[in-house]
């Protein structure tokens, strides 16, 4: 049983070392490096060269086709190279904050199934997606799929837990 508790706690360990080692990354990621990037996209969408976007130019990127009202800060109807820049950085940094923190529900949801003993939590697949949570795989009991759901809930940040939990059938 110690060495069952033991594989447990490594893997809750494993688990947490690696969401830090993404925030890490992703902090890194969003370094000036992309500024490059951005000014090379700003100048692939500036069709008539002259160092603005229209709506109709920036339309082409998904992003600026539904915010560019928002990312035109100074109104005058064109999006300059530092207004395009300002809003895809901060638009890039909310989503990787998102995917992180994401992360970071998932990894406490697996480390607190693999501390409940009632639960063989090696069998549970757990994702989240915008703070919803999805548990999936075979279970023994009724009380596992009530449990792994009531600690899915529990963690901070989580929205919502779509419990997709199924008996094995014996």
């Amino acid at each position: 049983m110690k060495n069952k508790s033991h594989f447990k706690s490594t893997l809750l360990a494993v688990a947490l070392a690696s969401t830090l080692s993404v925030q890490a990354f992703a902090a890194d990621d969003l370094s000036a490096g992309n500024q490059s990037a951005y000014a090379a996209s700003f100048k692939a969408l500036d069709v008539d060269n002259n160092s603005t976007l229209t709506k109709a130019e920036a339309k082409k990127e998904k992003l600026f086709a539904k915010h560019f009202a928002v990312a035109d800060t100074d109104n005058d109807g064109t999006l300059d190279e530092q207004e395009y820049t300002n809003y895809k950085s901060k638009s890039e940094q909310k989503a990787v904050k998102r995917v992180v923190k994401d992360s970071v529900i998932t990894s406490k949801v697996k480390g607190n199934l693999l501390k409940d003993e009632g639960l063989k939590s090696l069998n549970v697949s757990v994702k989240t997606n915008h703070g919803v949570v999805l548990l999936s795989g075979f279970v023994e009991t009724e009380d596992q799929i009530k449990q792994a759901g009531k600690i899915a809930s529990e963690i901070e940040g989580v929205k919502s837990v779509e419990n997709s939990l199924l008996l094995k059938k014996e």
